[in-house]
Order: C-alpha cells, then structure tokens, then sequence
C-alpha cells in the first residue's frame, strides 16, 4: 500500500509525546512490511521539510495549526498518489475525507471535550468544544482506528463507520526497582489538564497520615501553569515536600521513576496514559483518576488503583492505601508488569495493517 499518516506533531517534533511515539512505531512497522509510508506534519524551527527516516518519509509545512492546511493543498496535488490515508487527530482534524473520500481511516486518540477549557483562552474554549462534533461529523461513517475501550464509547452517537480498537504498543518489562518509600510521581506535560494541582492537594492530605510522602512533578510545559503550581504548593504547606524536575533526559526521567513508590495522575482524559505503562516496566503502580483512557490503562486492584471520584480526598486515599501497604503495593507492581506482556509493536502494526488494507481494498473497488 502507499500510505499517508496526518499529524500536526511529527517524530521529532518538541512538544511531541505518547501520540507521536506510537505513530513512529505504525510508519516504521508498515515500512518495514514493504508499504510506501508518508508522515505529514508541521515544521518545527530547525527541521528539514522533508527527510527519511525509519524507512518511511517525513514531509513538513506550517505550523501546529496552518500545518492542516497544507496538508489539504498536498492532498489535493497528491489525491491519486496514495491508497490509503490516516487522519490522526489531535484536538482539531485534517478534514481530510472532503478531498480523499472513501480513503481515510479516521485515527483518534481521544476527544478534546473538557480539554479545550482547561487549555485554551475562554472564547477559543468554549468555540472548540462547540465545534468539535460538527467537525468530526465529517468522517460520519468513516472507518475509526482507537487505542482504548472508554474511548471508543465516549465516541457516542457520532456515527462513525466501524470502529476498531488497536492496542497500543507497551513498553518491554525490565527489571523491577528499588523504591524510594512514600515517593509519589507524576511525568508528563505542565498543563492543566493534567490536574497536577489535584496531585499536590492530594500530598497535602497524604502527608497528614504519611509526614515523609513526597511529590517529584517530572515535564516541562507552561511556565505559568509551573508558576500557579507552586503558589499551590506554597498555599497548602507542601512546598518542600514537591520537587519541579522540568525537563530531564530519558535516562533521568526512567531513573526518577525507578524511584517512585507509586504513579500519580489525575488528567481530564487520556487516550491511553502511556506514562502508566512506562513506570509499569519498573514494577511501579498507578493511582489514577476514573477517566478516559486511565481506566483502561490501569486495572482497578489488579495493576493499580482507579479511585471512585475525580476529587484530590479520593487520590489521597488511594495513594495511602498503596504506600502504606507494602505487600500490596508490590503485588499491583508485578501485576503492572505483566500486564505488559500481551501489547507488542508486532500485534499493533498488524492489526492496524489489517484495517487500512480493508479501506484501500473497499475504496479501489467503488472507484
């Protein structure tokens, strides 16, 4: 097949993350299988408009936002060149079944929804989370690629065509850590969506029972979403109780985490929670939020804890309860890990291999 892969972020892009890791491992997979692969995504400062890598080629223009519409001008130019393309969207879609038609799978992490609030200014929130259902109704009986089971359901009656659940590829088991006792870790991006302030609240609550718990916040980000969280910090009398590590390199961030007691996120939504099953090679457990994605991600008194509400109380109680409780704490730990097992790079690529040869097939033949 020859293939094109739409995302506004690309391999090497800044701000990358657990999306664009994933979109690396599905071009080079199918590259590797003898398809003809195609990243289109923006061109951050420095990067070459076009270069190969893994196999497969990436093509840049525009920024995180115009980067759509030269996708649309490149589709348009290249619309009999591919057999198949994937529109993975991220927050916005690239629209791309207006120009292609019957060759796109529509491939999404998860739906913006709560996350346009907490993130954008007001006015820009509230229009994007208005416009996101009349924008994804595009790809009304679209075929739909996803990562997670709450995901697919929290698609609804958007009426998407067939929607088909691929795993995403987990990290390799290693060795299982020694862990600092009553450390609690968060990795990810500074934003707020990512609810760190509920985390911080939850130490402070943790501490109450646990006077030595202590919070490492591993990622860079917003700076003044930084700047607020340490005014919370500072407001609730943590503050030497929580460490900004900002960004650090994979081998410092996998070292951090080595030293966790247990994971802490408490996100609107994810698409899967990748950093769950990262600290899981290490035999670290999660405490989570009952939301989109975590709730797949991390089974609730198998691999970790989901607890009953989204509020900082209900964190803090699941924290204490696996901290302070070391034959459990260990136990979730090495079920984590082996939760790991089954999700492979290979079982990934060929099952979404699977889906875009059912759409190229089904597309040639009503053409």
């Amino acid at each position: 097949m020859r293939v094109v892969i739409f995302n506004w972020r690309g391999p090497t892009a800044p701000k990358g993350g657990g999306a664009e890791h994933v979109t690396d491992v599905l071009a080079s997979g199918l590259a590797a299988r003898g398809h003809i692969v195609s990243w289109f995504t923006s061109r951050a400062n420095g990067e070459a408009a076009r270069e190969t890598r893994s196999g497969y080629t990436v093509l840049r223009a525009g920024s995180e936002l115009t980067c759509r519409l030269h996708a649309a001008a490149w589709l348009v130019r290249n619309r009999t060149a591919y057999d198949v393309i994937v529109d993975e969207v991220n927050t916005l879609p690239f629209l791309s079944p207006w120009i292609a038609g019957k060759r796109v799978v529509l491939w999404i992490h998860q739906l913006a929804r709560e996350v346009w609030n907490a993130e954008a200014p007001a006015a820009v929130g509230w229009f994007g989370r208005l416009m996101e259902r009349p924008m994804l109704s595009i790809y009304a009986r679209t075929p739909v690629v996803t990562g997670a089971p709450s995901s697919a359901a929290s698609f609804g009656d958007l009426r998407f065509g067939p929607v088909r659940i691929v795993e995403y590829p987990l990290p390799r088991p290693e060795a299982a850590a020694v862990p600092v006792r009553n450390s609690i870790g968060f990795v990810g991006r500074i934003a707020p969506s990512k609810r760190i302030d509920h985390i911080i609240s939850a130490l402070e609550r943790v501490r109450r029972s646990i006077p030595d718990a202590h919070l490492s916040v591993v990622g860079a980000g917003d700076s003044d979403e930084t700047a607020r969280l340490r005014k919370v910090a500072s407001e609730l009398g943590v503050e030497s109780a929580v460490t900004f590590h900002g960004r650090v390199s994979m081998h410092e961030r996998d070292a951090l985490m080595r030293s966790f007691d247990v994971l802490a996120l408490a996100s609107l939504r994810e698409g899967w929670g990748l950093v769950v099953s990262e600290a899981a090679r290490f035999a670290v457990p999660s405490v989570v939020y009952p939301v989109a994605g975590l709730v797949d991600s991390v089974q609730d008194g198998r691999t970790g804890i989901v607890v009953s509400d989204e509020q900082p109380q209900a964190l803090a109680d699941g924290l204490i309860r696996v901290i302070s409780n070391r034959a459990l704490r260990n136990e979730l730990g090495l079920q984590a890990m082996q939760f790991l097992e089954p999700f492979t790079e290979e079982r990934f690529v060929d099952r979404f291999e699977q889906v875009l040869l059912e759409r190229a097939a089904r597309a040639g033949s009503s053409e």
